[in-house]
């Protein structure tokens, strides 16, 4: 329609001068007719996503499930995705779909499903713990393999992720890349659009079908906010790929093969890297909050009127984890810092408080997975302060080499003012743990 056009045909108006209400609308003539009249086309009637639809059909003799069996069990007990790539007959997926079968090589069998239903045994040739990938293969399946894209999309872009959801058969779903999560210590990309449980390990592609990632995570309780492993990290897992893990290795062997891939990534994480570190003062003590990559903070206040006390809350976390295995995630760090002033409590009172919050700390851990706690604790003198920490250490039952460490900290010295916090590592090396620990406790300070 021509500007001038447009300007002849007035909006349609009311009796009163005004824009129609939600109960009318105006057909192409200008005549206002009630809602109730207009008939809504059917769904079915609607037509597809045209490209989605491409991206399918086009992928879809490269994807598989992949499904893991319990001894000779005819039902699966954990299942993923994965999808050819390269021309060697290798079919990539996250290493914690297979990592059941990795660990207990003599418990689980690797199974793989094509959308046409055929069905054979697999092979894990290679893992990368810290990217969660794998690289598996069937000696009797020939799949077309999918192009690999290494550049991260640019924030906004068409994409697509393809797996089997559940036992829902083959799907692919729309949405969008949103590069690089800017916070995480391993490279993610954002995807807005959803990666259902299944879908695990198969193919995030762009709007040209290319594969630039590998579907890994969502955030349960979120909507639409999963992650893909960039596909950059394919080529290096594929030339070691050279031959099948030796399945004559103890599964202990295995596990340790896990563990010092996992090793490799807490030290990492926990060296204080190039940036300065940063502290935050609250009623004149100085915490740490930046004392290594990805650590994200928040802080929050509360008033508690009838006790006539004031408490900040500094929570910090790492989005730095591994799985080891399904049920198992490494290489987390979290600590919190409350901070706790009065001005007319009784020091018996504060003193009360504060040993009540230290009470109801609480650290969580299956016995499965790990020892008990051994625990020591101390009179420390810290910057301008002296406080009670309590150290704790535990070993993973499984996984030599890795510990889960706790620590506390209590101030003592005043009856009016006073911190707890509270660290907590899991699945970290003990050494470089400890080294986090004495950084930790020399970063506090207090400032009168």
């Amino acid at each position: 329609m021509a500007a001038e056009d447009a300007a002849e045909t007035p909006e349609p108006q009311t009796e009163s001068g005004t824009a129609p209400t939600d109960e009318r609308a105006v057909t192409q003539e200008g005549r206002i007719i009630p809602v109730e009249e207009i008939e809504e086309p059917d769904l079915a009637d609607l037509p597809l996503s045209n490209a989605a639809r491409v991206r399918l059909d086009n992928a879809r003799d490269s994807v598989v499930q992949i499904r893991g069996f319990l001894g000779t069990a005819g039902s699966s007990a954990f299942h993923g995705s994965g999808f050819a790539v390269g021309n060697e007959g290798f079919i990539v997926t996250n290493y914690h779909v297979v990592s059941e079968a990795v660990l207990h090589p003599r418990r689980f069998r690797l199974e793989y499903l094509t959308s046409e239903g055929r069905t054979g045994r697999l092979q894990v040739y290679a893992v990368d713990v810290r990217n969660d990938l794998a690289v598996v293969k069937a000696e009797d399946l020939e799949l077309p393999p999918l192009r690999l894209r290494t550049e991260i999309p640019l924030q906004g872009a068409r994409a697509y992720s393809i797996g089997f959801p559940l036992n829902l058969g083959l799907t692919i779903t729309e949405g969008v890349a949103n590069g690089l999560v800017a916070t995480g210590f391993d490279q993610r990309i954002h995807y807005t659009g959803a990666i259902n449980s299944g879908m695990s390990g198969g193919p995030a592609l762009d709007a040209g079908g290319s594969v630039y990632g590998v579907n890994v995570s969502v955030i349960t309780g979120r909507q639409l906010v999963g992650f893909v492993v960039p596909a950059r990290h394919i080529d290096p897992l594929l030339r070691r790929a050279q031959a099948p893990l030796d399945t004559s290795l103890t599964p202990q062997q295995m596990r340790d093969m896990v563990a010092q891939q996992a090793l490799v990534h807490e030290a990492a994480v926990l060296e204080p890297g190039p940036l300065p570190l940063v502290t935050q003062t609250v009623f004149g003590y100085k915490l740490p909050t930046r004392i290594g990559p990805a650590l994200e903070c928040s802080t929050t206040g509360t008033s508690e009127a009838q006790q006539r006390l004031q408490i900040e809350t500094i929570s910090c976390s790492a989005r730095a984890a591994v799985l080891l295995q399904r049920d198992l995630e490494v290489g987390r760090i979290q600590f919190q810092h409350r901070v706790m002033r009065t001005s007319d409590l009784h020091p018996l009172q504060f003193a009360q408080r504060v040993n009540q919050i230290v009470a109801d700390l609480s650290r969580q851990g299956s016995r499965r997975h790990v020892a008990p706690f051994a625990c020591r604790s101390a009179l420390v003198s810290l910057d301008g302060f002296d406080a009670r920490v309590s150290t704790c250490a535990r070993q993973y039952r499984l996984f030599s080499g890795l510990y889960d460490l706790a620590v506390t900290v209590t101030s003592l010295d005043s009856a009016q003012r006073a911190v707890v916090s509270q660290l907590d590592m899991h699945g970290v090396g003990f050494e470089s743990g400890m080294r986090f620990v004495r950084r930790y406790l020399g970063a506090m300070q207090w400032m009168p």
